[in-house]
Order: structure tokens, then sequence, then C-alpha cells
């Protein structure tokens, strides 16, 4: 098969990222937020959203379901009554420092098979394909070559 290194990394890739997905993820959404809140205190709406890169929409959405479970408290910003300010309730602390102790222990066991050297290399391969990737998502040649694909 042409290009089967490439086609192997490619699904060990979505392999660990199905993984990270379901097992990091779940709601993690409301995970993220949580553990934001957690350690950076009351934030803007704005801010947050700008941070998670996630539209005003969806984050309205996910903070109702947050608000409605109370874990957060809604309030008009004293500087600016155009935003809103989020900050957690004592459920909220709570709830975020179980999911932060539960997130590290994940990542602990995940990459408890590699040494310290691996998980550098692993790091740096990470790193350059990233920054690979967000280089040709804005290359309109590779664009124009996933607009013309059979699988549309």
């Amino acid at each position: 098969m042409k290009h089967l290194q490439e086609h192997t990394l490619a699904i060990r890739l979505k392999t660990c990222g199905r993984f990270l997905y379901y097992q990091v993820g779940g709601k993690a959404g409301q995970q993220r937020i949580l553990m934001r809140l957690n350690s950076h205190g009351q934030t803007t709406q704005k801010e947050l959203q700008d941070v998670l890169e996630i539209s005003s929409g969806a984050l309205s959405e996910i903070l109702q379901k947050m608000e409605d479970s109370g874990f957060i408290v809604r309030t008009k910003s004293a500087e600016d009554k155009r935003q809103i300010d989020l900050s957690l309730t004592q459920l909220g602390r709570e709830t975020a420092r179980s999911v932060e102790e539960h997130y590290h222990q994940t990542l602990e066991r995940m990459f408890e098979c590699l040494n310290p050297a691996q998980k550098n290399q692993l790091e740096e391969a990470l790193g350059i394909l990233t920054a690979h990737l967000e280089e040709i998502k804005s290359d309109p040649a590779f664009a124009q070559s996933l607009e013309h694909s059979c699988f549309k």
C-alpha cells in the first residue's frame, strides 16, 4: 500500500484522539470551564469564549446547564453592564477540584508507558506536526483539494 506509514500514523493519532475525547472529554466543555474558573477565578463570558475558542451560542448553552446544576453564577459586570461575569459556587469549586484530580490521574495513566526522553520526543514531534497542520489549514491549495474531494 502506498503511504502505509502515513496511514498508520493517521490511524494511531485518530485512536489517541478518540481516547482523549472520551476519557478526558465527555462533558469536556463543562469540565474545561470548571477548571478554568477554578484556576483563574471570576471571568467574563467573553474572555471564556475567547480562551476556549467556542461560539457564543454553544457557550451560552453550556453555561445555562452549569447554572441550572448549581456550578456557576452569572452576574452583570460592575464595570461594564454589557458583560457577564462568571464565578463558581461552592458546589462548582468542589466539582472542579474533583474534575482536575481525575484529569491529572488520567494524564498520568496515559503516559506512564513512556520514559521522560520519549515524552520529550513525542512532545517535540507533535509540536512540529500541529504547527504544520495550522499552516496547511490556511493554504488555499490544500483547502481547494478538500473541496474537490470525491468524499463530498
